[in-house]
């Protein structure tokens, strides 16, 4: 505003400025003409008519002009003289011209310790020139002026335009800084959303967006107490079995004590697999997963799978199979998906029976990448399919048919996963009356996503 204002003022004054100068110069052609139509044909070449100035202060009246005189009247002169220079008639005080070179038209010339704008005017028809003059001083005061008046609008508005717009932006902006004080009387574990009580509506996006923010933080503060609650709990029982089994190991012996030995070892594996777990689960947490993704071809990811894991296939004579489209490219985290995929392979030989089958496959069609794993093994039950995805929770706990020992965290890191790539999971019964889990990615994924 303050630059807009400083240019149109400055191009105000210079147009008014030289509008001004334009005005007085029509003046001098016009002060010429009158004199050439009202006195060269009254003129006698031997009595020369000097028209008198008033200078007395004492005529000057209100804006310095009074009934008979005026301020400036001393600052403007003629002269009328032959084309032989023989003066005819002049105003009182009329400086010197005659050093100048008599040409038509508008000069600017110095003389008598001034400048002047001088106009000359050729009487042909009386053989008779006249010359009207202006003093520089007094156009350039009264162009000022002028000009001047021109911008005392602005001038004037100035501090009003200013008030104005600061008014306007602190009560526009009040809204914000009530906003800004609700948040920071906040204590730190204060995460409820912000009441919306009749906000302006260019807040309500923003006060929308804070309260998703909240409420984010607030579901992140409870999965993280969660998860510690039930890391605790899940880490209690295999600490109390391993210190039981270590101290019968330190009192016992022969049999018994290499069977307590056997014990300690296998509280220890389980320990183990259950931190191992947790990691992983904290890892592909929605608010600590940071990857960036890229193009990764699933099918080689359940290549890479069946390679890690073919050791426990083969201890328990099992067959698995890999069949579908290849390449299967989608956008997506390449560790994420190998977690994910790995822990449904080995969900699947864990709990099929030896000599059991278990079959991977792989399908691209109408914008959709799809896995599909199915096995031989018991399945679960549909009333408690929701369940098995979430933390620590095992069907029929640690009583389930197969003996297998588990930490209950595997399902629940390939929900995580399966949510962060905006993906779909669902389970059914295969053909061969065991689990099949299909896993579904829409479209090509979510490019440089970081969540």
């Amino acid at each position: 505003m303050t630059l807009a204002q400083l240019v149109t003022m400055t191009w105000s004054y210079h147009e008014s400025y030289l509008e001004a100068e334009e005005l007085q110069d029509a003046q001098l052609v016009q002060y010429a003409r009158a004199l050439s139509l009202m006195l060269t044909s009254n003129l006698n070449k031997n009595e020369i008519m000097t028209v008198p100035i008033q200078i007395d202060p004492e005529e000057w009246q209100g804006a310095a002009a009074g009934l008979r005189a005026h301020k400036y009247e001393g600052k403007l002169f003629f002269k009328i003289f032959t084309e032989n220079k023989q003066l005819l008639a002049h105003s009182e005080n009329t400086p010197d011209f005659w050093e100048f070179p008599l040409v038509e038209g508008f000069r600017n010339i110095n003389t008598a310790g001034h400048d002047w704008r001088v106009f000359t005017l050729h009487i042909t028809r009386k053989n008779s020139w006249i010359i009207t003059a202006q003093r520089g001083d007094i156009r350039g005061e009264m162009g000022g002026i002028i000009a001047l008046k021109s911008i005392l609008p602005f001038l004037f508005t100035f501090p009003m335009v200013f008030l104005m717009i600061g008014w306007l932006v602190n009560k526009g902006l009040q809204p914000v800084i009530i906003l800004a004080n609700e948040l920071k009387r906040r204590e730190a574990n204060d995460l409820h959303p912000v009441p919306i009580n009749n906000p302006a509506k260019e807040l309500i996006p923003l006060i929308s967006s804070i309260n998703q923010l909240l409420k984010r933080l607030s579901d992140a503060f409870n999965r993280e107490r969660q998860f510690v609650g039930y890391a605790a709990h899940e880490l209690r029982t295999p600490l109390a079995g391993l210190g039981v089994h270590l101290q019968n190991a330190i009192k016992k012996q022969g049999y018994e004590k290499d069977k307590a030995i056997a014990l300690s070892l296998r509280g220890h594996q389980r320990m183990a697999h259950l931190v191992e777990q947790l990691l992983i689960l904290a890892r592909t947490t929605p608010d600590a997963y940071l990857a960036t993704f890229q193009t990764v071809d699933l099918y080689k990811v359940c290549q890479r799978v069946i390679a890690d894991n073919i050791q426990l296939i083969l201890d328990k004579r099992q067959t698995i199979t890999l069949e579908g489209t290849q390449p299967a490219v989608i956008q997506g985290d390449d560790s994420g998906l190998n977690i994910m995929i790995s822990n449904l392979v080995r969900n699947a030989a864990l709990y099929t029976p030896d000599e059991g089958t278990i079959k991977l496959s792989v399908t691209v069609s109408n914008q959709q990448t799809i896995l599909c794993i199915t096995d031989t093994g018991p399945g679960i039950p549909q009333k408690i399919r929701r369940k098995v995805f979430d933390r620590f929770y095992r069907a029929d706990s640690d009583r389930h048919a197969s003996n297998v020992e588990g930490a209950g965290l595997g399902l629940s890191i390939v929900a995580h996963v399966v949510e962060l790539h905006g993906a779909t999971i669902e389970l059914g019964t295969a053909v061969s009356g065991g689990l099949e889990v299909i896993v579904s990615f829409e479209g090509s994924g979510y490019t440089n996503r970081a969540f």
